[in-house]
């Protein structure tokens, strides 16, 4: 069934007996991620003949493992891993909501709805809907929150774009990243850019800091994007959340909780994003929430 599909990936597919298949697309998928745990607990459950398989495949063949995949038909699409969420949504930007096109990357891709049989892909970016989501008592409750937002990578643009849609009118956002960036909607809201140097000024006013970086992942452990003698500088009310789930407790999260400060780690995000991802590509008849339960 997948000696084609092997072709272009360096690890080796062998599930038999699928009537369809997903994937989650990344440079190792095979070697951790979470996500084809996730799906095929739903498949399972649902008594489907199909499977989630990781594909790792190197830069050089991810447009020609794209197209590949279109044109196979037992193929529902699914998950995007760093670092190809740009690289996807590229591939498939002419198809996508103007939401998506604002974020400039998908974290999942499925064929249109009632399109299993059209040759193309559409996609999405639930990060940003499932980053809130952990949050989103503060975020509604609360009134002119500063809130720190690190990174402006496909994550960060996710999360701005949530961010912007729902509580622009509410919150002061600020973004800090290492170089410059241009924010369209900085006209339309209360919407700061800065530079990671400036963090320092702005920490004893943060209320709720948000890492989306992926420094601290397990790739760089010993890592953190705020040092000790900065975030000493928070007030101690400030929430601290870092989307990074692996760790569960990164050096920035210990650090946190070092000097008293409240931490939430990224765990319960990938598992909401993974339900919404799921219900996008796959028909099924189960509500998010019957999808989280089993996932969970």
């Amino acid at each position: 069934m997948f000696r084609h599909l092997n072709e272009f990936i360096e690890n080796e597919i062998k599930e038999r007996g699928l009537d369809f298949y997903s994937v989650i697309v990344g440079t190792k998928p095979s070697m951790g991620a979470r996500s084809p745990k996730l799906w095929n607990k739903v498949y399972k459950y649902e008594e489907k003949k199909v499977r989630m398989v990781p594909l790792d495949v190197g830069e050089e063949k991810i447009e020609q493992l794209f197209n590949y995949l279109k044109q196979d038909k037992r193929c529902l699409g699914g998950a995007v891993a760093v670092p190809y969420k740009e690289t996807i949504f590229n591939l498939v930007k002419d198809n996508v909501e103007e939401e998506i096109k604002a974020i400039g990357a998908v974290n999942c891709f499925y064929r249109p709805p009632f399109g299993s049989l059209i040759d193309t892909f559409t996609g999405n970016n639930t990060d940003g809907e499932a980053a809130l989501e952990p949050i989103k008592e503060q975020l509604t409750e609360s009134q002119n929150l500063n809130i720190g937002l690190l990174g402006y990578g496909g994550a960060g643009k996710a999360i701005l774009a949530f961010l912007l849609r729902d509580f622009k009118r509410k919150h002061k956002i600020h973004i800090f990243n290492r170089s410059p960036i241009n924010i369209i909607h900085s006209k339309k809201s209360d919407l700061y850019s800065s530079s990671l140097n400036d963090l320092e000024t702005f920490l004893p006013d943060c209320d709720l800091l948000i890492n989306a970086t992926s420094v601290g992942h397990v790739d760089s452990i010993d890592m953190t994007p705020v040092p000790m003698k900065l975030l000493a500088k928070a007030k101690k009310t400030m929430v601290v959340y870092d989307i990074i789930y692996d760790p569960l407790k990164t050096t920035l999260i210990k650090n946190s909780e070092e000097i008293g400060l409240r931490t939430i780690n990224g765990l319960r995000m990938n598992l909401i994003q993974a339900v919404l991802a799921y219900r996008h590509t796959n028909q099924t008849f189960l509500a998010e929430e019957e999808i989280y339960k089993i996932m969970n």
